[in-house]
C-alpha cells in the first residue's frame, strides 16, 4: 500500500547500499508503483499478482508507448462508440441490475463493443484501463471505499450517469500521461522504438507458486503484501469485482480464470487469509517458527477462536509464499517489506515481527525497521474497515547465503 514516492526512496537508498541492483522483484506487485519507479531508473523488473486487474495495471505501464497510434486508434474507437445505436447488454453477472442502471449498462456495452473492435491487444489494453476508471465512476457503488457498498438511495435518485462521457475524459487524461511518460522515458535513453529498453515480466498467479521463466537470482526485492485477510482489511477483490466484469479477461492474460470474480467474495477468498479451512491446523507450525506469533494467538484466543484463525490464516499463506519468493533472491539481497500494523479483536498485530521470524528461520538476516504513519489523506484510511491500520513498518532484511 507504498505511495510512489516511497518507493522511489527505497529504491535509491536499496541502490545505495548495492550498487549491483539491477533487477528489482515485487511478488505483490499491485498497480504497479514499484514498477514505475523502476522503469524511470533503467531496472528490469518482475512482479506477480492474483488480481487480474492489478495485472492489467502492470502490463499498460510497462508498455509499449505509443502516443501517436493511440491517439488515431482513440477516433476510429470513439466513431465507433458514437455509431452505435444498439440498447443490448453485453455482460451478465450476479448483481448486474443492482449495481448499474439499465441506462448505464447499456453505455458501458457500447465501450465495451467499441474497445473489442481494436485489432491491436496491447491498444485493447490502454482502452481497458479507462474503462475500469468508467465502471468505478458510474456504478451505483460508492467511491470512497474499497469495499462494495451501494450509494444512498437520496443520491441514486434522480442520478443521472453518461459512461461514455466518463471514459472519454478518462481515456484523454491516460494518453496525455502515456505521452508524458513517453517523453521522460525517452530523454533518458530509457525508449527504443517505443518499447522499454530494460525486461519487464508481469505475470498473474500465487505468490506461493515460483515467477515462471525469471531468473532466480534476482537483486531486490521491495514489496507491500496485503496487510491482514482482505475481507476485514482491505478487500482488493470487492474493488476489483465490478471492473472486471465488463473486461475481455483474456486480453489481460491467456490464463485468467473467469472463476476468481464468479461473485463479489470469490478473489478475496483466494488471497492471502481469504479461507479460515485449516487455519488452526497451521497454527501450531507457525508459532514453533515465530515467538511472535505464538504469543499473539495466545493474546487471541482469550478473545474469540475466530480471532485466532484470522491471524493464523493470514500468516500461513503469507508463510506459503516466503519460500518462492526468497528462492527467487540472489545470496545477499536486499529485501525491503512495507507491512501494516492492523489490529484484530482490538489488539494490534506485530505483523513485522512475524515476518521478521518467519525470514529468519529461512536464513535471512534483520537489518532494520522503520515504521511510518499511514498518511491521513489516503482512501483507506477514511472508511471504518482501515480503522484496523493506522500505520505501517518498513522492514529492512537481509538475504541468507552471502
Amino acid at each position: 500500500m507504498m505511495v510512489p514516492e516511497l518507493q522511489g526512496e527505497l529504491l535509491d537508498a536499496a541502490r545505495a547500499a548495492d550498487t549491483s541492483v539491477r533487477h528489482v522483484y515485487d511478488p505483490f506487485v499491485g498497480c504497479g508503483t514499484t514498477l514505475a519507479e523502476a522503469m524511470i531508473r533503467g531496472l528490469d523488473f518482475a512482479g506477480k499478482d492474483i488480481n487480474p486487474l492489478a495485472v492489467l495495471a502492470c502490463r499498460v505501464k510497462a508498455g509499449p508507448y505509443f502516443p501517436a497510434a493511440i491517439r488515431r486508434k482513440t477516433e476510429l474507437l470513439l466513431d465507433r462508440m458514437a455509431t452505435d445505436s444498439r440498447r443490448t447488454i453485453d455482460v451478465s453477472f450476479p448483481g448486474r441490475e443492482k449495481w448499474f442502471d439499465d441506462s448505464v449498462a447499456v453505455g458501458l456495452s457500447r465501450i465495451r463493443r467499441a474497445v473489442c473492435g481494436e485489432s491491436a491487444r496491447w491498444a485493447r489494453r490502454f482502452f481497458w484501463v479507462a474503462m475500469v476508471e468508467s465502471v468505478r465512476l458510474t456504478s451505483n457503488s460508492r467511491t470512497s471505499t474499497f469495499k462494495l457498498h451501494m450509494r444512498p438511495q437520496e443520491e441514486l435518485t434522480g442520478r443521472r450517469c453518461c459512461p461514455q462521457a466518463v471514459f472519454c475524459e478518462t481515456l484523454l487524461r491516460n494518453i496525455r500521461h502515456m505521452e508524458g511518460q513517453a517523453h521522460y522515458l525517452r530523454d533518458r535513453g530509457l525508449l527504443r522504438r517505443g518499447h522499454y529498453t530494460g525486461a519487464v515480466d508481469i505475470q498473474l498467479g500465487d505468490s506461493s507458486q515460483n515467477l515462471e521463466g525469471s531468473p532466480k537470482q534476482l537483486d531486490l526485492l521491495i514489496t507491500s503484501p496485503p496487510y491482514g485477510d482482505n475481507q476485514t482489511t482491505v478487500p482488493y477483490g470487492q474493488y476489483s469485482f465490478l471492473p472486471l466484469q465488463w473486461v475481455d479477461l483474456g486480453d489481460i492474460d491467456a490464463h485468467a480464470d473467469a472463476a476468481l470474480i464468479a461473485n463479489t467474495h470469490a478473489l478475496d477468498s483466494h488471497s492471502l487469509g481469504g479461507s479460515l479451512r485449516g487455519a488452526s491446523d497451521a497454527a501450531t507450525t507457525l508459532a514453533e517458527m515465530s515467538p511472535a506469533f505464538r504469543r499473539m494467538a495466545v493474546d487471541l484466543a482469550s478473545a474469540s477462536p475466530n480471532a485466532t484463525k484470522r491471524l493464523s490464516a493470514f500468516c500461513r499463506d503469507l508463510h506459503a509464499c516466503l519460500d518462492p519468493i526468497v528462492g527467487q533472491l540472489k545470496p545477499g539481497a536486499l529485501m525491503l517489506w512495507t507491512v501494516g500494523s492492523r489490529r484484530i479483536a482490538n489488539r494490534q498485530v506485530p505483523l513485522e515481527r512475524i515476518l521478521i521470524d518467519m525470514l529468519e528461520a529461512r536464513g535471512a538476516t534483520h537489518v532494520a525497521s522503520v515504521p511510518r504513519h499511514i498518511p491521513n489523506k489516503r482512501m483507506a484510511v477514511r472508511n471504518s474497515i482501515a480503522d484496523t491500520m493506522r500505520s505501517e513498518t518498513i522492514v529492512v532484511l537481509r538475504n541468507g547465503g552471502h
